[in-house]
């Protein structure tokens, strides 16, 4: 069967991989021969070969409700949602429901986005607030759900996690277990072959560190032990996959004992994360101001950056509505960027993917 009939097969796959992902599962819906197209790993990486992917910033975002009688607004409950962001667009939408999870996703779940996948990792069930051990992946080629093998081990929370993206890899190091004892264990997932091994040991106990992928490597920043208790410190550690080993803990990573939630990786432009007001970047082992935050963000819930950009998600003060702010990273210059109502709350996870 042809793919479109009267055109040649190498057109007609020219003519679906232009399609905007929002339609892709409509595609798939068509024939069998079309969904087997959308969905064979070939037809996203030509693609972005080709130039058409798009950059879409996926955040487990509570759930807000406008007040339109008082003209404010309010959270009538604790219940998170992935939410999308299409740069391109502008355009802000909500994903469906992860299956089992109807009133919200699991609390400080961790979202990692590996090619055209969304991995949503561990959290707090919303209902019994006990750790969570689950695995789902949100398909935006098949726009459907499924179930990934859960996290082995002891149940953690607060943990570092990361991708290597092209290699389809999901990294989990630090955390806590059920009992608040502060973990230096560390493990990977395979998203195709659905399958999870153990990395070696850090060499120190991370509660609520921040994993970044950068430079071929996958770096474990901040966090404390068991003892310290809240008390973050100014190390980091990063996983060589050449030797398969941690390398030596750089005890200065951080300027300052912080939480280190908002590191994230910049390429070749280096890291960067929000402090004191400012954004900061790690160039030439230190950390130098690139620009002051927009007034209307004094907490930061959420950044990360995509192709010289640099995306901030904060609020004034706690409990006011969060806002949303592009930093052009050559120019300098910032760009509020505009958003529903609902979708001006608390975000606690997000990445980027290109779709």
């Amino acid at each position: 069967m042809d793919f479109i009939p009267g055109l040649p097969d190498d057109v007609a796959r020219q003519c679906l991989i232009r399609v905007s992902y929002e339609k892709f599962s409509t595609i798939a819906a068509v024939c069998r021969v079309w969904k087997s197209e959308v969905e064979d790993p070939d037809f996203f990486r030509q693609r972005k070969t080709a130039g058409y992917t798009r950059p879409v910033f996926a955040m487990a975002q509570a759930r807000v409700v406008p007040n339109r009688s008082s003209g404010g607004m309010k959270c009538p409950t604790l219940a998170y949602r992935v939410t999308l962001l299409d740069l391109e667009t502008g355009n802000w939408s909500e994903l469906p429901p992860v299956p089992g999870f109807s009133d919200g996703l699991p609390m400080f779940c961790q979202l990692v986005g590996v090619e055209s996948e969304l991995v949503v990792v561990g959290g707090w069930d919303p209902d019994t607030w006990e750790i969570s051990s689950s695995v789902f992946i949100y398909n935006f080629l098949s726009a459907t759900w499924r179930r990934g093998a859960d996290t082995p081990g002891a149940r953690r929370s607060f943990f570092g996690c990361a991708t290597s993206g092209l290699e389809r890899m999901v990294y989990v190091a630090g955390g806590h277990d059920g009992e608040k004892n502060a973990l230096k264990s560390a493990l990977v997932y395979d998203v195709a072959k659905d399958e999870w091994a153990p990395l070696p040991d850090m060499a120190r106990e991370r509660d609520e560190c921040k994993g970044v992928f950068h430079r071929g490597k996958f770096h474990v920043i901040g966090g404390y032990c068991t003892e310290m208790q809240g008390r973050f410190e100014r190390s980091a550690e990063a996983f060589d996959f050449a030797n398969w080993e941690w390398d030596k803990a750089e005890e200065d990573f951080l300027e300052d004992s912080t939480c280190p939630r908002t590191c994230v990786d910049g390429g070749d432009m280096g890291m960067y994360m929000c402090h004191a007001g400012e954004v900061v970047a790690l160039q030439d082992s230190r950390w130098q101001t690139v620009d002051k935050l927009p007034a209307e963000i004094r907490h930061t819930a959420y950044m990360t950056t995509w192709e010289g950009k640099l995306l901030v998600i904060g609020c004034r003060s706690f409990g006011e509505a969060h806002v949303a702010y592009m930093l052009d990273l050559k120019s300098r210059r910032w760009r509020k960027l505009v958003a529903p109502e609902e979708f001006c709350g608390h975000v606690q996870s997000g990445c980027c993917l290109e779709i």
